[in-house]
C-alpha cells in the first residue's frame, strides 16, 4: 500500500470516527448485534396486491424486515402494491416486442402505542422483452416482477428509515405521502396507476 492510498484510508477512518462521535449514524447502520434498524421497530402486518406479484413482494419485504424476537415492535406495517405494464416496442404488424413494467407500493405505518398512522409510497420500474417462445416470455415477465419487487422493498425500507431518522433528530413523522421512484432500466414513460391493481395496456397505440 503506497503512502497516498494509506493517507486516504486513514483520513476515511478519522472522518468516520469524528462523525460517530458527533452522533451521526447512517440510516442503514445496523446495531452492535448486526440487526437492521427496522427489525427493532417494525413488524409487517399485511401485504396486499395482485396474486401474480404478491409472493415476490412478500419474499422481498420479509427478507429486509424481520421482527426481532427480543424487541417488541413499535409499528405495524401495511403495504399495498399495484402493477402496471405498457406496450413499449411495437412492430409494423402491431406485434408487441417489449413492455415497460412498473410496481407501485403504498405503505401505512401504525404506531402501536398512539394508534397514529404514517403513510408513504415508492415505485420501481423495469422492462422485459416479448419473444416468439411463450416460455421465454413468461420467464422474462416473472424475472421482471421479481426484480421490481426486490427494488421496491429496498425503496420502501429506505423511505421508512428516512422517516425514522428525521423523527429521531427531533422532527415529526408526518402523514404526507412521499413518492419515491427507482428506474431499474433507464427512463420510461408509463400509464397512470391501475386502480384495480392489475396489469393494463393502452387502448390505442400511436403510429
Amino acid at each position: 500500500m503506497n503512502r497516498r492510498i494509506f493517507a486516504q484510508f486513514a483520513g476515511g477512518l478519522i472522518m468516520a470516527s469524528w462523525l460517530s462521535s458527533c452522533g451521526f449514524q447512517p440510516i442503514y447502520a445496523t446495531s452492535a448485534e448486526g440487526v437492521s434498524p427496522l427489525n427493532q421497530r417494525v413488524a409487517i402486518r399485511q401485504i396486499t396486491g395482485p396474486d401474480e406479484v404478491l409472493p415476490a413482494v412478500e419474499e422481498a419485504l420479509h427478507a429486509r424486515i424481520t421482527p426481532s424476537a427480543e424487541t417488541a415492535p413499535e409499528y405495524e406495517l401495511y403495504v399495498n402494491v399495484r402493477e402496471v405494464a405498457q406496450r413499449l416496442a411495437i412492430q409494423i404488424d402491431a406485434t408487441v416486442t417489449r413492455y415497460n413494467y412498473r410496481l407501485n407500493g403504498r405503505y401505512t405505518l401504525i404506531n402501536l402505542e398512539s394508534g397514529k398512522s404514517v403513510r408513504g409510497a415508492a415505485n420501481a420500474v423495469t422492462s422485459y422483452n416479448i419473444v416468439s417462445s411463450q416460455y421465454s416470455t413468461l420467464y422474462a415477465e416473472t424475472s421482471a416482477r421479481k426484480k421490481a419487487a426486490r427494488q421496491l422493498a429496498e425503496e420502501l425500507e429506505r423511505e421508512i428509515l428516512i422517516r425514522f431518522s428525521e423523527s429521531d433528530r427531533g422532527g415529526n413523522i408526518n402523514d404526507e405521502i412521499l413518492d419515491v421512484e427507482t428506474r431499474i432500466d433507464g427512463e420510461t414513460e408509463l400509464l397512470p396507476d391501475s386502480e384495480s391493481g392489475v396489469i393494463i395496456e393502452p387502448l390505442t397505440v400511436d403510429e
